[in-house]
């Protein structure tokens, strides 16, 4: 088995690529402001974490960046492939031995304070002071769960429950273990909501770390073999934890939706 690749060459290989995007955005002259995101900016980055970095552009150019976003990093030393979205403002690379870039394409004159520019921030280029007043402008702002948000997640994770189900049943056991981790993420945005956690907090501790027992202990469990009848019994132990989340759920922000609907569905595949 080959041997894995050292922190040490990770970590310059990331500060090489980062000097080089750097370098590329800061000489054209239609980048007016360049900052990170993610681990990087709030210092808790390890020899695995990647770039998340956001490119300010004139508003007349952003069109233009947004189409070229897959070229602009073939140009930089060791790049191995893109992955994006169509009609997405964003591409991630790949590049050699292990590194990864995440570039966002921003419209100058499309930013609007947020509290989402309340989370950690570096700030790399911003000649005329645009993103230091948007970080200005954007504190205080309150990260808010709106009901529409926890429907929306209540709904997804109680299809995904009934999906793993029916494909279980049916002996369609990759997929189901698929639907079972979309369960497990419902559970765990139900998790950080009950407890008021905001994306903050999930910057500095990542779920493993910021959970509460009960639901740790319930998703740790629940990865079972690929097999039908493992799949259903880790299913059901994940439901019997759901439920009380729903319930709790509805309880907090008093939802609209039926609860005796929500528990209806679950008691289905119980």
């Amino acid at each position: 088995m080959k041997a894995p690749i050292a922190k040490d060459d990770l970590e310059k290989a990331r500060s090489d690529l980062l000097a080089t995007a750097l370098g590329c955005f800061k000489e054209d002259s239609d980048v007016l402001g360049i900052f990170l995101g993610g681990s990087m900016a709030a210092g808790s980055a390890d020899a695995y974490s990647d770039i998340d970095m956001r490119i300010v552009v004139k508003p007349e150019r952003h069109s233009h960046f947004v189409e070229l976003r897959r070229q602009i990093p073939k140009q930089w030393p060791g790049f191995l492939f893109n992955e994006w979205l169509p009609n997405a403002q964003h591409c991630v690379s790949h590049f050699r031995p292990f590194g990864k870039i995440d570039i966002f394409y921003y419209n100058a004159a499309a930013l609007t304070p947020s509290p989402w520019y309340r989370l950690p921030i570096k700030i790399l280029h911003d000649p005329k002071g645009i993103v230091a007043d948007l970080v200005k402008r954007s504190q205080g702002l309150p990260f808010t769960v709106g009901e529409d948000d926890v429907d929306f997640s209540i709904s997804k994770g109680l299809a995904a429950a009934h999906e793993t189900y029916r494909r279980a049943m049916r002996g369609e056991l990759f997929y189901a273990q698929t639907l079972l981790d979309e369960m497990r993420y419902h559970m765990m945005q139900a998790d950080d909501w009950l407890h008021d956690r905001t994306p903050e907090t999930a910057v500095v501790a990542k779920f493993d770390r910021r959970a509460s027992g009960d639901v740790l202990n319930a998703l740790r469990s629940s990865y079972r073999p690929c097999e039908g009848d493992a799949i259903l019994a880790a299913l059901r132990s994940l439901v019997q934890m759901y439920r009380n989340q729903v319930l709790a759920l509805h309880e907090k922000f008093q939802l609209s939706r039926p609860i005796e609907n929500d528990i209806t569905a679950l008691e289905a595949i119980e």
